[in-house]
């Protein structure tokens, strides 16, 4: 018997920069990297509230190319909910703020923001901006779905 494989985390409010459209991502906690490792969210591009969380596959990890890896992750998805229209969103750089590194350490830590992820729009050929961090409550209250797909429950459900 396989046992469920508990997430947590909170959602990505992100803005494409061309058209100003809005689509969510979900960001996971863990307390390590290897606790998240091979959990993906896809968005569905014509109602991006709605999000589908899955894990790849022991056959996906295998899969030496990332582009080929994802793909076949998102091929599966689609064939599993009967949804075309699912794209994985794509983070292209991080956005560092900019502290006074003269001001000091003390000065730096208390300052300190964590690098913004810049992504790929899902909307087309434009950079998009997380704008904020929502609960996945807040999430639900707007609308939002979050779809679990295999043996994944959210933490709270535990």
């Amino acid at each position: 018997m396989m046992s469920m494989r508990s997430i947590d985390g909170q959602i990505r409010k992100i803005e494409s920069k061309l058209d100003s459209k809005i689509f969510y991502d979900f960001e996971f906690w863990a307390e390590s990297d290897e606790d998240t490792y091979g959990l993906l969210c896809l968005i569905q591009s014509s109602d991006p509230t709605n999000l589908f969380i899955t894990e790849m596959s022991p056959n996906e990890l295998t899969i030496p190319d990332d582009v080929q890896a994802l793909e076949a992750v998102r091929s599966r998805v689609i064939k599993e909910t009967g949804i075309p229209d699912l794209v994985l969103p794509k983070v292209i750089r991080f956005d560092e703020k900019k502290g006074d590194t003269k001001a000091g350490f003390q000065t730096f830590l208390k300052s300190y923001e964590k690098p913004i992820p810049v992504y790929e729009s899902i909307y087309g050929e434009s950079e998009a901006i997380q704008i904020e961090k929502v609960s996945i409550n807040e999430f639900q209250v707007l609308g939002g779905k979050i779809r679990l797909l295999g043996d994944i429950c959210m933490s709270e459900e535990m």
